[in-house]
Order: C-alpha cells, then structure tokens, then sequence
C-alpha cells in the first residue's frame, strides 16, 4: 500500500509542479502591473449554458382575426430546457476601445396529439383534435463595441454600444379535426377530420442594444465580469426589444487559458406591424453557462 501510494504521489508530482509554476508567474505579472483577464488585446471563449426557455408565438391569420399567442412549452410540449454551445470573441484595440462577438443557437421540436380544449389557433387554422408538430430554431449572434470610461489596473468599466440579430423560426404542422375559411364550418366546433396544414413564420430582427459592463480583478488570477444591455425600436414596422444581463467569476490560473462560471439571462420581442414578419416573437432563457477561455 505505501509502495502504491508512493506511486501516486510521483505520477502527481509534475501536474502539482506545472500548476504552482502556473500560478506563481501570474503572481509575478500581478506584481509588475499585468493581470492576463484584464489586459490581454484577445479573449477567445467557448462553452456550454443550460438554458431554461420560455417562448411565445403569434401567427397572424390572412382572413381570421388573430387569436392567443401559443406557450409553445406549455400548451405544445416544446422542451423548456435544454443544454446549447455557444462561445464568442472579444478583441481590446487600444486601451480605452474593444470589440466583442458572441454566438449561440437553441433549435427545439416536439409533437404532441391530444384532444384541444380549447381548439387550438394558428393562423387562419384551427384544430380541434390530432396532432400537432413543432419546430422552432432560435439564433442570436451579438457585435457589440465597449469604451472604458474608468479604467484602472484591477478595474474597468465600460458603456456598450452595438447590434443583436435575433433570428426567429416557428413551424407548425397540422394533421386531424381542422378548420380554415375554405371549410364548413370555417370555426369550431365540428371541424372536418383527417386533414392536414401547416403555418410557418419567421424573422430576422436587428436590434441595437446599450449598456453597461464592468470587470474586477480579485485576484491576479480571478475576475469578475458584470454586464447588462437593453433597448426597444421599431425599425421597418417591426417593434422590437432586448435585455441580457450577464455575469461571470473567471479563474484562470495559467497565463493564457482560464475556465468561467456564470449566470446568462436574455429576453426578446420582436412583433409585426405590416412587415414581413406576420404575427409576435416572445423568446427568454435564464440559466448557468460553463466555459474554457484563452487571453493572448
């Protein structure tokens, strides 16, 4: 037993040795004024978050007034929380001045039969029983541009400036009792049986954002990042609002690579006024994020 344990204890020995050495030249560059998370021109980071979705959808019909917005996750079965990739790259040009992308996109099905009480409403369609098959694709990329109003050698906050592009994608498949205005009758209840439909709306919305963010150095080796952003438009008839609150604790005990910890929350409204888009987008997700960084 001591012989295996001896054993263990070198095989440890270079992993414990490279982990000292790592964090004990970040002391020396805190030392000397450099802390890597705070002041190394490019941040590269990737990871996953689990996000716990609420969603919305309105499609207007053609000739039927327009009805209640579908809870695709309650009334429809859609998944309301699932595990995504996203990641993103922010590039500090000058001292005051940085440049950030981020990415990230959540696609869902579900398909769910059942006997509708109420009939359900989509578009011009109404069905009363059967089944109904959902997709919805969801993708938000973010460019976003950040001065560093006070900025100091464990410090930094910054006033942001830039664009969300949410894309927005609903499909709906319809197959059983369905009403529409060609049909007698054109409204429940007796809806003709063994028919089928689809609905399908989409939207690619840019929206601006401006907000805050503000970094802290704990240590030479962790940092915390806080950052919220919001705004409302109406651009091209389509109104239009955000809000994403982030916040990190970023420990990164080796001069170039460091992990991440934290919490995301995003909301939309994108809803039509004549535009291309025919109907309302409500999309949110709220959840933990876990990720791997590199500074250089």
């Amino acid at each position: 037993m001591a012989n295996c344990s001896a054993r263990r204890m070198n095989a440890l020995k270079p992993g414990l040795l490279a982990l000292v050495i790592g964090l004990s030249s970040n002391m020396a560059a805190f030392a000397d004024g450099e802390i890597p998370v705070l002041d190394d021109p490019w941040r590269v980071y990737i990871g996953i978050f689990q996000a716990n979705v609420n969603s919305k959808v309105n499609i207007n019909g053609e000739i039927v007034p327009p009805g209640p917005g579908l809870d695709l996750e309650d009334l429809l079965g859609v998944e309301d929380s699932k595990v995504v990739a996203w990641g993103g790259v922010s590039w500090r040009f000058a001292r005051r001045h940085t440049l950030e992308f981020e990415y990230f996109a959540l696609n869902r099905d579900a398909s769910l039969s059942d006997t509708f009480t109420p009939p359900i409403q989509i578009g011009d369609f109404f069905i009363e029983a059967g089944e109904v098959s959902t997709s919805y694709d969801t993708s938000v990329g973010r460019l976003t541009y950040g001065f560093s109003m006070l900025r100091s050698e464990r410090s930094d906050l910054q006033l942001k400036a830039g664009l969300h592009v949410a894309s927005l994608k609903a499909n709906f498949g319809l197959a059983g009792a369905i009403c529409d205005p060609t049909t007698t009758p054109t409204t429940p209840p007796g809806c003709p049986v063994a028919r089928s439909a689809t609905e399908n709306e989409d939207v690619s919305a840019p929206l601006p954002h401006l907000g805050l963010s503000y970094a802290y150095a704990i240590t030479p080796t962790m940092a915390i990042n806080l950052a919220a952003l919001g705004f409302a438009v109406e651009l091209d008839d389509i109104d239009g609002s955000i809000i994403e609150l982030d916040a990190d604790l970023v420990w990164q005990p080796w001069r170039n690579v460091g992990l991440g910890l934290g919490l995301r929350y995003f909301e939309t409204d994108v809803e039509s006024k004549g535009s291309e888009l025919n109907g309302a987008f409500n999309f949110s997700y709220f959840g933990p994020s876990l990720y791997v960084q590199a500074t250089f």
